[in-house]
């Protein structure tokens, strides 16, 4: 995603090589990395690095969540609506109001539903994803690599017609 979107405290950017260390110290707190499927665990600076290089490249799907210019987190939707965000950055509103800055972004230019889904026993992101209007699918077994255990993910799916209906 190459674009840049602008909320009320928010801007969700493309990712800048610069952005590195900050991605490398997010994911390497365990209470983070722990909501991400087959993340690499212990995360490294080379981890970021690869990261952020995907992500500044032409094959970026992924924008970088600033607040007050401090980088607080990251946020896709390109195959699905995914998030993760610094601990420092957590209830604070922030996912919620980058999610929804990016779905009204996918409604404007298209009908296709969208998917999500979080962990089980991750009652944020439940939030997150209730308040934008995702309905529950199925569920599905994904490998914690921080934790290294199985973790249950509820896959949760929002139309268009879901969407308007709490925005």
């Amino acid at each position: 995603m190459t674009f840049t979107l602008q909320t009320d405290r928010l801007v969700l950017r493309p990712f800048r090589a610069a952005d590195s260390l900050w991605v490398t110290q997010a994911l390497e707190d365990v209470d983070v990395a722990q909501w991400i499927p087959l993340l690499p665990f212990p995360y490294s600076i080379d981890d970021g690095r690869s990261f952020v290089e995907l992500q500044a490249g032409p094959k970026a799907d992924a924008l970088a969540v600033v607040h007050n210019d401090l980088p607080v987190g990251c946020i896709t939707k390109v195959i699905e609506l995914g998030y993760w965000f610094r601990k420092s950055a957590w209830g604070q509103g922030f996912a919620t109001e980058a999610a929804r800055a990016v779905v009204a972004q996918h409604f404007r230019t298209s009908d296709q539903n969208l998917t999500s889904g979080y962990m089980i026993d991750n009652n944020r992101s439940q939030r997150v994803l209730s308040k934008l209007g995702f309905v529950p699918k199925e569920t599905v077994e994904r490998l914690s690599t921080a934790v290294d255990e199985m973790k249950t993910i509820q896959r949760m799916v929002l139309s268009r017609a879901d969407w308007e209906a709490c925005a």
